[in-house]
């Protein structure tokens, strides 16, 4: 995935999760509050590939400093430096499973996409420094029994494998169905794993998965589900009332994946009356999506967004605006020291990430506000 040229996604960007009105964005959450994003450098240790198009990257950083210890479902930015900026994946394993150091992603080679022509290009990789930065989101495994509806779609595995792995390690006694969207047989992944899970799930709990296959020849040997893995969740799910089944009222809904297949799932589920809260998200967004925007009149100056901002200069803080795009840094001894004006998110340089989205604790950054940047107050 590259920059925005109006045409080319970047690959893998993350990322939402709980729904915040219209534009499907998260809430603040208290949980991010003071966090800052660590950086540490490593090398790429491994590339496996696990389908034609689908890579196991893993990266080894110190494992004598160990800043970066994840939340099953979180995720990281990268940054190779050969490329115009850092992209963001979410972390792939459970942080116990991980070797001192270690941080395992899926990725898959989208095409047009600059670091999938970094990574799957000819050159090998492996031996590469690069840096990562996290952990970031708000997308975990929360902590009750209810039953988990687990939903992922193409590199969607990621996330919600590490949110199983975690449960199983954690002796999780709670039901689980894993569906898994996918194209054909071939995009199929990761499944003496998932059954390894399944093996060692809490002895008193259900643990099933299915993946759901959406192109596969009919004339193909596959004799598991077809169609989209949404349509097949509508006719496993059972409403209330109804007897027998994963019970509407009772799940926590886990999404990973692609836009379109999280917004079909959340209206099917919504429709069979699961609360907004019980339903989690994890949105793979890219340039194509838009950038938050922050509304200045809202700002309170708690620095948040800059704590968790994934790179320099994609949160700006400015000493002077005019319309969008004319703006004066703070520069040391030049001007304000603080940036009384405003708080600007460059679009060119945003990555998507919404980071800042979930860091905001007054509601003041959503992609969905004015694209006029608003000053805190004019200068004189």
């Amino acid at each position: 995935m590259t920059k925005r040229e109006f045409h080319d996604p970047l690959d893998g960007l993350n990322r939402s999760n709980k729904s915040n009105g219209s534009h499907g964005l998260p809430k603040p959450d208290p949980t991010v509050y003071g966090h800052r994003v660590h950086r540490q450098e490593g090398k790429v240790s491994r590339i496996d590939m696990l389908t034609h198009d689908t890579c196991e990257f893993v990266v080894q950083c110190d494992p004598k400093s160990d800043v970066l210890r994840p939340d099953a479902g979180q995720y990281a930015v990268i940054d190779v430096g050969a490329l115009d900026r850092p992209r963001s994946f979410s972390f792939a394993r459970a942080h116990d499973k991980e070797q001192p150091g270690e941080h395992t992603f899926f990725i898959r080679n989208v095409p047009g996409g600059k670091f999938s022509e970094w990574l799957f290009g000819d050159k090998d990789r492996v031996g590469e420094t690069l840096t990562i930065g996290g952990p970031m989101g708000t997308f975990r495994l929360d902590e009750s029994e209810r039953p988990m509806l687990c939903i992922a779609g193409g590199s969607g595995m990621s996330a919600i494998f590490a949110l199983l792995e975690h449960a199983q390690l954690s002796g999780a006694k709670r039901d689980a169905l894993f569906l898994y969207g996918a194209r054909t047989q071939a995009d199929l992944y990761m499944l003496d794993e998932i059954a390894a899970i399944g093996k060692a799930w809490h002895k008193d709990a259900k643990f099933e998965f299915v993946p759901v296959l959406s192109e596969e020849p009919e004339d193909s040997d596959w004799k598991g589900e077809r169609g989209f893995v949404t349509n097949y969740m509508e006719g496993r799910i059972g409403r209330t009332g109804e007897q027998g089944g994963m019970q509407a009222a009772d799940l926590i809904a886990y999404f990973c994946g692609p836009p379109p297949m999280i917004d079909a799932g959340i209206s099917v589920l919504q429709g069979m009356g699961v609360p907004e809260e019980c339903i989690r998200h994890d949105k793979f967004e890219d340039a194509r999506s838009p950038a938050p925007v922050i509304d200045n009149t809202k700002c309170v100056l708690c620095d948040e967004c800059l704590l968790v901002k994934p790179q320099a200069d994609c949160i700006v803080e400015l000493a002077s605006l005019g319309g969008k795009d004319d703006y004066r840094r703070i520069m040391p001894s030049e001007t304000s020291g603080l940036y009384y004006n405003s708080l600007y998110i460059n679009e060119s340089e945003c990555i998507r990430c919404y980071a800042c989205v979930d860091a905001c604790p007054a509601d003041a950054i959503d992609p969905g506000n004015e694209a006029k940047p608003k000053a805190l107050r004019k200068l004189s």
